[in-house]
């Protein structure tokens, strides 16, 4: 017996060592902010965008990009982009061609702490705040919820979603989308039992994904190693109709730039149909 404990006592410490870890340094794995390089949509030909700044809930102000064609149209669709755990708007030059490229205005903004943003403490209820402050700085635009499509990738997934349930948008994009900090955990180290209590930011996309009333589409790269796609099949099978999925072949987590002009059309199809969408303000109910 006392060998026994000679061996277990150890391992028993060790164990909680590390799950001690992820509980204290949590944020840290879930959020990855960087700075910026100095890339611009203007290093992909796109000149029609503009650098802006408006406050957050709390008063941190937060960087962007808007992106607008050329004449008004009221057609047009807006896009609110939020980005992923590692992303920043340098990051995202070339992603802002290709909205631009898809007959999108769009706002791409950094959550504090990301980017040229104003630096602060990230949680979820802060970026979940940021974006709310981004959705709300497209309507002092004059824009109305029957043009916005609130597209979230990765982490950004979640938070989109998020703002989903507490506005009125057209359309819900959400590309590798998760369940929650929790069940990514869970899949990632299923031997590390992190209990639900101890996840300070739970990002259940799965639940808001339940809540909204929008149109949604859900976007999976197939070879996705850092979401694997049952993940966001499970996204998928819980969220609440009208609900479309596009697997994205042949590329990992990060690759969309590299395939997205193949995905064109039935992205344009959902937009198309989002938009002809009467709004849930008015008493209407999606397609």
């Amino acid at each position: 017996m006392k060998r026994l404990q000679i061996v277990l006592i150890p391992l028993l410490l060790a164990y909680l060592s590390i799950l001690g870890f992820y509980v204290a340094f949590q944020r840290k794995m879930v959020f990855h902010p960087v700075g910026l390089t100095g890339a611009t949509p203007a290093d992909f030909h796109l000149k029609d965008y503009k650098d802006v700044s408006f406050p957050s809930f709390d008063g941190v102000t937060l960087t962007g990009w808007w992106i607008e064609h050329p004449g008004k149209d009221s057609r047009r669709p807006v896009l609110l982009y939020c980005h992923g755990n590692a992303d920043c708007l340098s990051q995202l030059a070339e992603v802002s061609k290709i909205f631009y490229d898809f007959g999108f205005d769009a706002l791409i903004f950094d959550y504090r702490d990301y980017g040229g943003s104003g630096k602060a403490s990230l949680s979820e209820k802060a970026v979940e705040g940021d974006a709310l402050a981004a959705y709300q700085w497209v309507k002092t635009k004059g824009v109305p919820d029957s043009r916005i499509l609130i597209w979230g990738h990765s982490l950004g997934s979640s938070v989109a979603a998020e703002l989903a349930t507490r506005t009125h948008p057209a359309g819900l994009i959400l590309e590798g989308a998760f369940p929650s900090i929790y069940a990514v955990s869970r899949q990632r180290n299923p031997w590390l039992l992190v209990m639900p209590f101890m996840v300070l930011d739970k990002f259940e996309t799965v639940k808001y994904v339940t809540e909204r009333t929008c149109p949604l589409l859900e976007i999976h790269a197939e070879k996705d190693t850092i979401i694997p796609m049952e993940l966001g099949r499970r996204v998928f099978e819980q969220a609440a109709e009208p609900k479309q999925w596009i697997t994205i072949t042949g590329i990992n987590h990060n690759d969309f730039p590299s395939v997205a002009y193949q995905y064109e059309n039935p992205i344009r199809d959902f937009v198309a149909k989002s938009l002809s969408v009467p709004s849930p303000e008015a008493g209407h109910s999606a397609f």
